[in-house]
């Protein structure tokens, strides 16, 4: 089951905190499209914009230096944050480091395994993307389809990825990452699925300055 919690007109204090469980919907479609900043989603009580240190402590942070991966210029670091959760196998997030300690957010992901099962994660894959068709009428959607897999250098490992953007920035994906049993062999990695929260300044630095 996925989680995530959305927050009327970016208003985040317990009362109006709504929660939504993919495939089992309890608020009314009309109420979830007012949703249509990246910022009022979370997984697992984290949001875009969020200190790390709202969700981890420093004890964890450190203990789990092994789980954080940085980008080519160290702009922005990946690191998982609650492992595992109620929800996910694990839960991750990409933010800044800053002297002052805040840390600041701007990538939240949630991963479900399935171990030789793939199908099922395709399966839920698309159930998940449809119900996003219904929910968010603001967003455009980018159905990208199947592809290898850049981390897999052979091409034999695929992921088959959706998009929902948002018109002010960022986007919600939703990606099956299906590894080549070499590949899983080798690294053991296993085949998974991800919901993830990017905002626009992230996508920005993927799709240009992290690769340069």
């Amino acid at each position: 089951m996925i989680g995530f919690r959305v927050v009327i007109n970016n208003q985040r204090s317990t009362h109006m905190n709504r929660l939504l469980l993919i495939l089992i919907l309890t608020l009314s479609f009309q109420t979830l499209t007012k949703a249509d900043d990246i910022r009022d989603f979370q997984i697992e009580g984290i949001s875009i914009g969020d200190s790390l240190f709202d969700h981890l402590t420093k004890k964890n942070f450190y203990e789990w230096e092994e789980y954080r991966f940085y980008y080519n210029n160290s702009k922005f670091v990946k690191t998982v944050c609650i492992y595992p959760s109620e929800q996910y196998d694990s839960v991750g997030c990409t933010y800044k480091e800053a002297k002052n300690g805040e840390h600041k957010i701007f990538g939240i992901n949630g991963t479900i395994k399935y171990k030789k099962n793939i199908s099922e994660c395709f399966s839920k894959k698309d159930k998940i993307v449809n119900e996003f068709k219904s929910i968010l009428k603001n967003t455009s959607i980018n159905d990208q389809g199947t592809y290898e897999h850049d981390a897999d250098k052979t091409g034999e490992s695929k992921q088959t990825v959706v998009d929902f953007n948002f018109s002010n920035g960022g986007y919600i994906r939703v990606v099956c990452n299906d590894w080549s049993k070499k590949f899983t062999t080798e690294n053991g990695w296993i085949d998974e699925l991800n919901v993830v929260i990017s905002s626009k300044e992230l996508v920005s630095y993927i799709n240009s300055d992290a690769n340069n």
